[in-house]
């Protein structure tokens, strides 16, 4: 009787603290978290302005890129972004940069973006720079969880920004709601390498070959270019096709991850030939004999073996 008595007393000293460790946040706490994963990275609209300008829209969106990156500013939190944009997958075609600035509002119950549009890159170990951004204009979006996704709306800004985004595991979209077209369509990237080898040898043989390597790109319409041996310009191109129409009327047609071999021959770029594979793999090659091209997420080198 002693022992059960010592067992309920025991029960009853410890079932209060062990229960007070649950700490349940708001649900937006916890979706600041998420948006500020999902926010970081590289996005692109290639799969947008190929196929306005295959069909016979009237509207044709311009080539985008965008990259999302954090930056160490403890003065306006922990979750600080640097947006930069730019033209015609053309880096030198500077499209300007935004600083994004999450927290989580009381206010709203949602996950607050503070905006600034940048006049100058932003450097963030520069305090005064910092401390002026609170006299410079900005804007709020407040982000809110959707159907596996976010939106993220405000009230209207006359700052060039979008008043409007979505943003999933997979795509960025944004729109500012002014005019037809000036929505953009972004797709995240994935980055490969790759590398080509001339002539294509196959199958084990002992063929001498020259390899051309450490090309750096990505599955949103990246692309490389080296010069031959031989003088010849050729180019590896990525593009993960996300299509928006099918091919055939009542046939469904299936996303690609797409790689082309190209080289340009008098100014003008001459298509050789491409290979296709699902939109998951994280590498694909093709081989026209003359020349073998694959592109990949990890190398071979760093591949675990597997039976």
């Amino acid at each position: 009787m002693r022992v059960r008595t010592l067992i309920v007393a025991l029960t009853m000293l410890f079932a209060g603290p062990l229960w007070a460790q649950g700490q349940d946040s708001e649900t937006y706490e916890r979706d600041l978290q998420v948006v500020a994963t999902l926010l970081e990275g590289g996005f692109d609209n290639a799969n947008q302005s190929y196929f306005d300008f295959r069909g016979d829209k009237a509207v044709k969106h311009r080539r985008a890129h965008i990259d999302v990156s954090k930056v160490d500013v403890p003065e306006l939190g922990e979750h600080v972004f640097v947006a930069s944009a730019y033209w015609d997958s053309d880096a030198s075609k500077d499209a300007g940069d935004q600083l994004w600035v999450l927290s989580a509002d009381t206010v709203s119950a949602s996950v607050r973006m503070r905006r600034w549009v940048l006049a100058k890159p932003f450097r963030p170990e520069v305090s005064s720079e910092v401390s002026a951004l609170a006299e410079q204009e900005h804007c709020d979006l407040f982000w809110r969880r959707e159907a596996a996704q976010f939106r993220a709306t405000g009230e209207g800004c006359d700052l060039p920004l979008p008043r409007e985004m979505v943003l999933s595991d997979k795509q960025l979209w944004m729109a500012s709601r002014e005019e037809p077209g000036d929505d953009l369509q972004l797709h995240r990237v994935r980055n490969f390498e790759c590398y080509a080898d001339i002539p294509g040898v196959g199958g084990g043989r002992d063929i001498p070959y020259e390899r051309y390597e450490g090309f750096r790109t990505h599955d949103q319409g990246g692309a490389v270019w080296f010069e031959s041996k031989e003088g010849r310009e050729l180019g590896i191109s990525l593009l993960l096709v996300d299509w928006p129409i099918n091919n055939y009327e009542g046939i469904f047609t299936r996303d690609s991850f797409v790689i082309y071999v190209s080289e340009k021959v008098d100014g003008k770029r001459k298509e050789h030939g491409y290979a296709f594979t699902v939109p998951d793999a994280d590498r694909i090659g093709i081989n026209l004999k003359w020349m073998l091209a694959m592109c990949f997420m990890k190398s071979n080198r760093d591949a675990t073996p597997s039976l």
